[in-house]
């Protein structure tokens, strides 16, 4: 025990102060993203301001990025310097093409200029494990206060208490990429037992029982399938067949005694309907969560319609082209209708990135997250290649109906995730821990 401590302590001594820094900010970071965008802002300027040092580090080391990292990376800045070319052939000049790419599209340029400190996989383990902690707290909370009468259901415990409203965004890929990732360890290493399966537990009933996130519901069904054709090999033998039942069985009960599933499934589909049967007129001024995603679809293709297909508007033109086609379908100014317009943000990214970036730019965005699969999928280490592959569908599905990348919380998180899980070689999240005789077994 004695050798144990002195030699963790004496790796600790050797870490280089910016790593040391670095872990301690990454963190802080992953308690902030849903739940202090101030704590946020200020990690992320704590680890932009260490990054110099990791680079220095990196290439003093002679360390190598992988060529499909490269090609990663390099259709990031390619989509960032697209992004500000398309303001500046809007009109406007480069100083607000800048200050625009650094509102909307910092989660992307932050993912270059972080690299080198999540190279180091224990930066990239911390900033993983304070996210998933923070999550099963957070919706645990939650989950028992729902339980117990002390909130109603579906609603969330930080929004009257602790004036926190990002929690919602939660429970979408977040918490379900989580119930994954879980999973996944667990058939990798199934002597983790309890120890993964009440984390999922927790996860998946709060889901049900204590949040009104449809996005989540969607995306845990669609990500059952995924998840279970990317472990077929041993979902059809032996013992995990019975695991796959027991799962889907489990999954189906949850689902099915829960009420505000049931509420909130109906009411999309009665809203669905009710929008289908609308004229173009009442379309316009159509209210609710569903009905109001469907017309913002409308509008944004009128947009889209009248622009240069090539290259977009540029974000910065994109409210005043989204208010003009919402005024020439019918929607007057200053009524209910148009106060509920998210006039920046039509709530499907890939929409958004036409408009504003057009053909070239949307290509470019799905060629990064198809790159990230790539380099994902060269990983050797099987939490990590699956992981990453999990989180980036639940991403890609979860955007037809909600803006990410260009949203605080969600998009602060795809940064962590996607650092966390490709810049390292090895994630190594179930062995970490273990002696290397562990190691072998578990690799055999």
């Amino acid at each position: 025990m004695t050798h144990t401590v002195t030699v963790t302590a004496s790796a600790i001594s050797h870490t280089p102060r910016h790593v040391q820094i670095a872990m301690a900010v990454v963190f802080l970071l992953g308690m902030a993203v849903f739940t202090s965008v101030a704590f946020t802002n200020i990690a992320v300027l704590g680890l932009v301001l260490a990054a110099p040092f990791a680079w220095v580090d990196f290439l003093k080391t002679k360390q190598v990025i992988e060529p499909d990292a490269k090609l990663f990376l390099g259709l990031v800045l390619a989509l960032c310097v697209w992004d500000v070319c398309t303001n500046v052939l809007a009109g406007y000049g480069f100083g607000a093409a800048l200050k625009e790419l650094l509102h909307d599209m910092r989660t992307f340029g932050f993912i270059v200029v972080l690299w080198a400190i999540f190279v180091n996989p224990r930066v990239a383990r911390i900033a993983f494990w304070a996210v998933c902690v923070t999550v099963l707290v957070l919706a645990s909370i939650n989950l028992f206060m729902t339980l117990f009468g002390l909130q109603a259901q579906g609603q969330y415990f930080t929004t009257g208490r602790l004036r926190i409203s990002y929690m919602s965004h939660m429970y979408g890929q977040a918490l379900v990429g989580f119930v994954f990732v879980l999973a996944q360890m667990w058939l990798v290493r199934p002597s983790l037992s309890w120890r993964v399966g009440l984390p999922i537990a927790l996860l998946v009933l709060s889901l049900f029982l204590a949040s009104e996130r449809r996005t989540g519901y969607v995306l845990l069904l669609a990500g059952f399938g995924l998840w279970v054709l990317l472990n077929a090999k041993r979902f059809y033998v032996g013992k995990y067949k019975w695991w796959l039942l027991l799962i889907a069985l489990a999954a189906v009960i949850g689902a099915s005694s829960s009420n505000i599933v049931h509420n909130r499934m109906a009411q999309a589909l009665v809203e669905v309907n009710e929008y289908l049967a609308m004229s173009p007129q009442e379309r316009v001024t159509a209210v609710g969560a569903v009905r109001i995603r469907m017309q913002y679809v409308s509008t944004v293709v009128e947009v889209i319609k009248q622009s240069n297909w090539w290259i977009g508007i540029g974000s910065l033109d994109l409210p005043e082209a989204y208010q003009a086609a919402a005024i020439n379908m019918g929607l007057e100014p200053g009524t209910y209708a148009w106060s509920k317009y998210n006039w920046s943000n039509p709530h499907n990214e890939y929409l958004f990135m036409l408009a504003t970036k057009g053909v070239v730019g949307l290509a470019l965005y799905l060629a990064i997250f198809a790159q990230a699969c790539r380099v994902a999928w060269g990983k050797t280490d099987e939490v990590q290649r699956i992981g990453l592959v999990m989180f980036v569908f639940l991403f890609m599905l979860s955007i037809t109906t909600n803006s990410m990348m260009v949203d605080m919380e969600e998009g602060h998180f795809t940064l962590l995730i996607l650092l966390a899980f490709l810049a390292p070689k090895s994630l190594d999240l179930v062995c970490a821990k273990l002696p290397n005789v562990q190691k072998e077994k578990i690799a055999s």
